[in-house]
């Protein structure tokens, strides 16, 4: 289990990663524009106007908003700006000058404070699309990391894949090769009292961003696989250290693992890239929750468009953005990144300032999700 730590630095402030072209990384200084978080809510969400309820469901049903969804985004003495030239001139000025902040950093605050909501139970995020190449284990990972640097830690980052996943890959590296099997050989003394938290972090994987990561088999020649009972078993035993659970998802729908994970979901996570094919394949997904008795499910999560080119097909983003506005409670469009984009480890402090900030932005979205999810 990660330890709590000294507060760090906020990785999305604009000082939080050096650059030879500073100007690059924040907007407003004379330099190049910067791309920020996109943040595209279905219609009446609260993150369309940050003074208003979030939308009814489905059913016609209003939906409580979570506390904190109608606080003005910035208070008395909260506006003075900290980012791009407005934050320099002020820290210049030495308190002689007061700059207020622009909409987008009073924003970027508002989300931080909503992030720290507390809940009356463990909270379950599952990251699905049943297309490959959807971006669903980075999305896991990022996710992840943004609630565990913020919350300070109890979150977990879960590779349910039914096969070989790929999260234990692009996490940070560990001093150990310990994956859920393993942990699942021993789950009965977690699910006793006798289990601690010590004993539990010899099969998980610390990450500098405050999350563990609970890495999937990848043993060649294993043929052990997480079936449904095995599933709720590791489920119900580390809902008793963690706040948060983060948990990724294989291809296979009919999977009993998959199925599984969306039936204890707080709050579901679409992630696609600027594909038609992977978009269609997450819609197609959301219909199938819907029919099946999980119209909740789909109508309360968060699509989380990512871009894997730093030139997206702009019309194709515009229509994938709005097809998802019908179905879900918020979108979110992720900037290309070329360290997501390399295949390879991310850490999250690694992250360029527009990935960082997009994604603190999606995770308010979650945790707005979960806390409506919270009230039922």
């Amino acid at each position: 289990m990660t330890a709590h730590r000294e507060q760090q630095a906020d990785p999305a402030a604009p000082t939080a990663r050096t650059s030879a072209t500073p100007s690059a990384q924040e907007p407003g200084n004379g330099g190049p524009p910067v791309p920020g978080p996109v943040v595209l809510p279905s219609a009446g969400s609260a993150w369309q106007l940050p003074s208003q309820p979030a939308s009814p469901r489905g059913d016609g049903a209003t939906v409580t908003p979570p506390p904190g969804a109608d606080e003005p985004v910035g208070g008395p003495g909260q506006t003075a700006a900290e980012w791009g030239w407005r934050g320099r001139a002020n820290r210049l000025a030495g308190g002689t000058l007061t700059l207020a902040a622009t909409r987008e950093e009073l924003v970027h605050r508002a989300a931080r404070r909503r992030l720290l909501r507390s809940f009356s139970r463990t909270m379950s995020v599952v990251v699905a699309n049943p297309k490959g190449g959807a971006a669903k284990t980075p999305t896991a990972l990022i996710a992840a990391a943004t609630l565990g640097f913020y919350r300070g830690g109890y979150t977990l980052a879960w590779d349910n894949n039914e096969t070989r996943g790929t999260l234990g890959m692009r996490a940070e590296a560990s001093t150990h090769q310990q994956t859920v099997v393993d942990l699942l050989h021993r789950i009965d003394d977690f699910l006793a009292t006798t289990g601690s938290v010590g004993q539990l972090s010899a099969y998980l994987r610390p990450q500098s961003a405050r999350f563990d990561v609970l890495a999937s088999d990848d043993a060649a020649g294993s043929m052990e696989i997480i079936d449904a009972e095995a599933f709720r078993k590791l489920w119900t035993a580390l809902c008793r250290f963690y706040r948060l659970i983060v948990i990724d998802t294989g291809n296979n729908i009919r999977a009993a693992n998959w199925q599984s994970a969306t039936a204890v979901a707080d709050c579901l996570v679409v992630p696609t890239t600027v594909q038609r094919d992977v978009a269609d394949s997450g819609l197609w997904m959301l219909d199938h929750l819907t029919r099946t008795g999980r119209a909740d499910l789909a109508e309360n999560a968060v699509a989380v468009v990512s871009c894997a080119d730093p030139k997206p097909d702009t019309a194709l983003l515009d229509d994938i953005v709005e097809r998802y506005r019908q179905v879900v409670r918020d979108v979110v469009v992720i900037p290309y990144d070329r360290l997501i984009r390399s295949g390879g480890r991310i850490e999250y402090g690694q992250l360029a300032v527009p990935t960082r900030r997009a994604w603190l932005m999606a995770c308010s979205s979650i945790i707005d999700s979960l806390g409506i999810r919270d009230q039922d």
